[in-house]
């Protein structure tokens, strides 16, 4: 139970992150000069003066202060089930606490990732095509069936069909969003919203709740998406796009970035085809990705990537599953979608499913062994006229 003294510090903590004008880092000069919240709502305009150079920000923030109602705002919070958070408090999450500019305040309803689970941000482009949908549900599904929780930022696209998928596997997903946590952006992703606060994840802001998306906001919550995770995985993306702040933040804090490559003609995927290009990692399946976190956990111990309390990921959980085994006997040189495929497989008696559908047909595009046109796949073996059978 916290005490009243930390409540009432509490309180002009929401005050000082809503004061308007100020960042982070101005916020964090405050506290060093007067100690406390507290100590810069007391502090009169000339000792403000020594960090608040402009007089028309001062003016601002005393107009701000006179209309705040300290406690009844704080209350207000509360009652709607909003969690606020700053650097200060023992639940504030590490990921975030180790970056360069830690931001002050976090808002949160529902829960926060827990720093013993391994976290993985999957991101990608808004008008995604059906072979990147299908990516995102696959490596989401089964990251979060093997117990790491999903980071994105519920976009439309493949950031709410990587969260979408998380759901649906009863794993942990949690979303950063561009407004208030109160603000459901995009508006047609309320279902989604509603579902990861009722699995168990949570929505996380650094903008108090109320605000709208702004344009402005999205570099910052790109931050706190790369943030938070132990590693990126862009799923499909074009050159230019946001797709690439994050990519840029993650790769400044540290964290190994991974793609899943495309055809060199779509231009969906030429992001992440230049991607690899520059380093990143290439990832042809799920398990692929799931063998390079075992590594990186191993390669940096518990001071690194996030300690497992379920040690699903690590401990028997990443399946030497072979499909293309069977794959090939079911593409011939009529084009077939994937789930076509997965019904002849499983007439054939053959247990798999989707995603491991998915995952061996792009190794087998890979090899050269079958190619996809759109959301159909063949086998070029047969195109060729070799009999491989």
């Amino acid at each position: 139970m916290k005490s009243k003294q930390n409540e009432q510090e509490k309180q002009y903590q929401l005050w000082l992150h809503n004061l308007p004008g100020i960042g982070d880092r101005t916020i964090g000069r405050l506290l060093c000069l007067f100690g406390s919240a507290q100590g810069v709502y007391e502090a009169d305009d000339k000792k403000l003066e020594q960090v608040i150079k402009k007089e028309e920000i001062r003016k601002e923030i005393r107009r701000f202060s006179a209309g705040w109602d300290l406690k009844g705002a704080y209350e207000r919070l509360k009652e709607c089930g909003i969690m606020f958070l700053t650097y200060d408090d023992m639940a504030y999450p590490d990921r975030l606490r180790k970056l360069k500019y830690p931001p002050y305040g976090l808002y949160y309803l529902g829960s926060l990732p827990r720093q013993d689970q391994v976290a993985a941000a999957i991101i990608g482009a808004r008008e995604c095509s059906e072979y990147g949908r299908y990516m995102a549900e696959s490596f989401a599904g089964r990251l979060s069936g093997a117990g790491v929780a999903v980071i994105s930022g519920m976009a439309r696209g493949i950031d709410g069909i990587a969260q979408q998928a998380a759901v649906n596997k009863g794993g942990a997903t949690f979303a950063v969003l561009g407004s208030g946590v109160d603000v459901c952006y995009p508006a047609s992703n309320r279902k989604l919203y509603d579902e990861i606060l009722m699995s168990g994840g949570g929505i996380l802001s650094v903008f108090p709740p109320g605000s709208k998306p702004q344009k402005r906001f999205f570099p910052e919550r790109n931050r706190i998406v790369a943030g938070l995770s132990d590693l990126l995985l862009v799923v499909e993306a074009r050159q230019k796009s946001g797709t690439w702040i994050t990519v840029d933040m993650a790769l400044e804090q540290g964290k190994n970035v991974y793609a899943v490559p495309g055809r060199l003609t779509d231009r969906l995927s030429d992001g992440c085809n230049l991607l690899i290009r520059q380093g990143a990692g290439i990832v042809l399946s799920p398990e692929d990705l799931l063998q390079e976190i075992r590594v990186l956990r191993n390669r940096q111990g518990s001071g690194g990537i996030g300690k497992s309390g379920d040690e699903k990921v690590f401990q028997g959980e990443i399946r030497e599953n072979e499909p293309e085994k069977g794959l090939l006997s079911c593409l011939d040189f009529v084009p077939r979608r994937a789930d076509e495929i997965l019904e002849l497989m499983l007439k054939k008696e053959e247990k798999t499913e989707i995603s491991e559908v998915l995952a061996g047909l792009t190794r087998l595009c890979v090899e050269g062994l079958a190619k996809q046109e759109g959301g159909y796949y063949s086998s070029l073996a047969c195109a060729e006229g070799d009999n491989m059978f």
